[in-house]
């Protein structure tokens, strides 16, 4: 979001709006919703709108990581501070509480409430906050429904410290409500392109339904249908102008460039996201690295993760790769590589310190295409699902994909998210996914699940079950 949306945001924090929706599962609601005091006109309904956005930005940009990479096998440690998600170690202790993802849910549902009978003398303006705040609502579950399956659906704001309790619903279910809320989306957008791309638009609402169809296809067993689905919102999407851009390098450089769908503002006067600060590298200048002027380094960076073998390995085989010197860098010492670090989302170097502000992508045309060319094969359109890739795969330079076999044009695919994707919130997800339909045992193809039982959904946090009698985590009871 712009620097200029950030006076709508403080706004709302001005006016003393004080929300408990963090607390709308726990027993005990501390406070009330004073909102009944501050919707005066339709005006006051944008700033709020940026104020969801503000808490989907921090939400976002720490989960992507730690939820779409950390358990990944694309990392290994780096010199500090590995977390227990790479561990696979997780138990109700340990595991990550989503107590932030239902304060958002609540803004969206208070926003909802008190947006449906009030007067616009503008309907386009009313229509784009529901149909954006509808999909922040619907983004917010998609995470939850990824990451803990089963979780409760809560629709209405808390208004008092009578809220009632909610028990987890079944994922399916969950999912029904994400597919209503993106289809109403769909149909109040008022136009079919981009107002801002650090906002939800009608196309970033396709690109999240192909992601969403994609999921429940193959995890939840949705098969041709929820294919099909995820291919003709692709189409939407490329139909709304982005194009791969010729250089790889630059989508990491130029914000809001036209291959970009949905990216998430950072800055670094206002907000600069603590994740992605585990993929730099924090280093002692004396050390004498022989590329120490090229290193992305960060004097305050948690230095956790280094590339691993797994990574290097898919790039192998393709030394050329125009795309290796944007993924990577080796930290060198007299010529021989120690470690090899993330080179997406180096931020920018100041005179005093690098600070990761690089805008952080959610959704990029290429991401998409691959996403398109799984949901082909998929469908035993083996073709198709070779034109997608290639195309992907032209950019980088690399030989169009011939391959006939099933099985291993589906590796192929993900082998290629893998090297495109890289750093970007994908890989646990993709390989989520691959496992459900029974591509690759996740158990066997990420060295920290080798010998373990640790369940691919992650257990509810201890203090989230302690104030909720209603929710339960049988698989850790």
């Amino acid at each position: 979001m712009e620097t200029k949306y950030l006076k709508y945001i403080l706004v709302i924090w001005a006016l003393g709006i004080t929300l408990s929706c963090e607390d709308m599962l726990d027993t005990e609601i501390k406070s009330s919703i004073t909102g009944q005091n501050y919707w005066k006109t339709e005006n006051d309904f944008v700033p709020y709108l940026f104020s969801i956005y503000q808490r989907n930005r921090s939400m976002m940009a720490d989960n992507m990581i730690r939820i779409g990479e950390e358990r990944g096998e694309m990392w290994e440690e780096g010199y500090n501070n590995r977390f227990q998600f790479w561990d696979q170690n997780l138990t109700p202790g340990t595991t990550y509480d989503w107590t932030a993802f239902y304060g958002t849910i609540g803004h969206c549902n208070l926003l909802l409430e008190q947006i449906e009978n009030f007067d616009f003398s503008n309907q386009t303006l009313k229509n784009r906050v529901k149909a954006e705040t509808l999909a922040l609502r619907a983004n917010t579950y998609f995470f939850l429904a990824r990451v803990w399956g089963d979780v409760p659906i809560v629709l209405n704001s808390v208004e008092d410290e009578n809220a009632p309790l909610y028990p987890r619903s079944p994922v399916a279910e969950v999912f029904n409500q994400i597919n209503t809320d993106i289809g109403t989306a769909l149909e109040l957008f008022p136009e079919n392109g981009y107002q801002d791309k650090y906002r939800f638009s009608k196309p970033a609402v396709y690109a999240l339904q192909a992601d969403v169809k994609m999921w429940t296809g193959k995890v939840l067993g949705g098969g041709n249908t929820d294919f099909d689905a995820a291919i003709k919102a692709i189409q939407q999407v490329e139909a709304s102008g982005v194009v791969l851009l010729d250089d790889y390098g630059s989508i990491f450089d130029t914000d809001k460039n036209e291959e970009i769908i949905l990216s998430i503002y950072c800055d670094r006067y206002e907000y600069t996201s603590p994740r992605i600060n585990e993929a730099f590298l924090r280093f002692d200048t004396s050390n004498g690295a022989d590329n120490i002027d090229e290193l992305p380094i960060r004097l305050a960076a948690q230095q956790a993760y280094a590339v691993a073998p797994r990574l290097l390995e898919l790039f192998e085989e393709y030394p050329t790769d125009k795309r290796i010197e944007r993924t990577y860098i080796p930290e060198l010492y007299e010529g021989v590589p120690r470690k090899y670090w993330a080179n997406k989302y180096r931020g920018t170097q100041y005179s005093d310190d690098r600070t990761p502000d690089s805008d952080i992508i959610v959704y990029r045309l290429s991401g998409l295409l691959l996403l398109k060319a799984e949901a082909y094969l998929a469908m035993d359109n083996l073709e198709d699902a070779r034109i997608e890739l290639n195309r992907v795969r032209t950019r980088a330079g690399l030989p169009d994909v011939t391959e006939t076999d099933k099985t291993l044009l589906a590796m192929e695919i993900l082998d290629e998210r893998g090297r495109e994707l890289f750093h970007e919130g994908k890989r646990w997800l993709d390989l989520r996914r691959a496992h459900s339909s029974g591509l690759i045992n996740v158990y066997e193809f990420v060295p920290n699940l080798l010998g373990k039982s640790t369940p691919l959904y992650w257990p509810v946090h201890t203090n989230v079950l302690i104030k909720n009698e209603l929710l339960t985590d049988p698989e850790y009871q």
